[in-house]
């Protein structure tokens, strides 16, 4: 049904995964556990879907039937080769993209239409997983100030709390997945996500999110800033977020009083099934 064309770098062999790589994996692990037919880099079924529209992928579009062809949500709106989609609307049937903030910016800045942008989340693996509780806080840190780190391990130490920080990019799979189960809850100090599959990966542990979020994506200046967040998939079940640091205290008060249940919400949002279902609802929409 799915003709997926994917860069082998994106699905295959990796030793460390990064976000490209595991949207491709978990885009391939959910459609085989929904029986959703699909080829990969051959044009075999009804849908095509170039999920990662670099340059090589410009070039395969270039030769397929354009009606029935979706791209992303790997796609950068900056590429000069891009611009032909915003010209050529009649190319596609949709782009995809991960969140809602993520289609704010083509359509806000960039003029594309609206109703060519269609937000779906790959889905998320429900990995079993067993509670060993040694420390009180996994501290994620992602593309922020080492000042507001410091200003976090301070509020840790102040509060007598354990903890370990895992920087970006500088882990591997099993090492997160251990540090998450020996964890009370998680310190969430990253930058915007467009869809945030380590944060969900997390949540999906059924690890409590206390979030320092943040309120705008400006990567690539003022000029294009949208309105965005660290957790673009979130509920109360997850935890608490606060954007403003002289409100720690409180919001950690907060935090403490409730039960939470992450992964519930993302056994109903991200899982993969209701990945899948969201996908098809898309395609069938068209």
């Amino acid at each position: 049904m799915i003709n997926l064309f994917l860069d082998s770098a994106y699905w295959a062999g990796a030793t460390r995964m990064n976000g490209p790589q595991k949207l491709a994996n978990n885009l391939i692990d959910s459609l085989d556990q929904e029986c959703i037919p699909f080829s990969i880099n051959e044009e075999k079924y009804e849908y095509n879907f170039i999920v990662q529209y670099d340059y090589r992928g410009y070039l395969k579009h270039s030769r397929m039937d354009l009606e029935n062809t979706f791209i992303g949500p790997q796609i950068w709106f900056f590429d000069q080769h891009v611009n032909d989609l915003k010209e050529n609307p009649h190319y596609y049937n949709k782009i995809i993209v991960p969140s809602q903030w993520t289609k704010d910016l083509p359509v806000q800045k960039f003029g594309y239409p609206e109703n060519k942008i269609a937000v779906w989340p790959v889905g998320i693996e429900l990995k079993k997983w067993e509670k060993d509780i040694k420390y009180d806080c996994l501290v994620y840190f992602k593309r922020r100030d080492e000042r507001e780190l410091e200003q976090v391990i301070s509020f840790l130490k102040k509060n007598d709390m354990t903890y370990n920080i895992v920087r970006y990019g500088n882990y591997d799979q099993k090492e997160l997945e251990k540090l998450c189960d020996q964890s009370a809850f998680c310190f969430l100090l990253n930058g915007t996500e467009s869809q945030g599959i380590a944060v969900q990966e997390m949540m999906a542990r059924d690890l409590p999110m206390l979030v320092w979020d943040v309120t705008e994506w400006t990567d690539q200046g003022r000029e294009w800033a949208v309105p965005a967040t660290s957790v673009p998939y979130w509920s109360d079940q997850c935890g608490v977020r606060f954007f403003d640091p002289l409100d720690i205290d409180y919001a950690f008060d907060q935090f403490c009083s409730r039960i939470y249940k992450p992964r519930k919400f993302v056994e109903k949002e991200l899982s993969f099934k209701a990945s899948v279902k969201k996908l098809m609802r898309i395609f069938n929409a068209s």
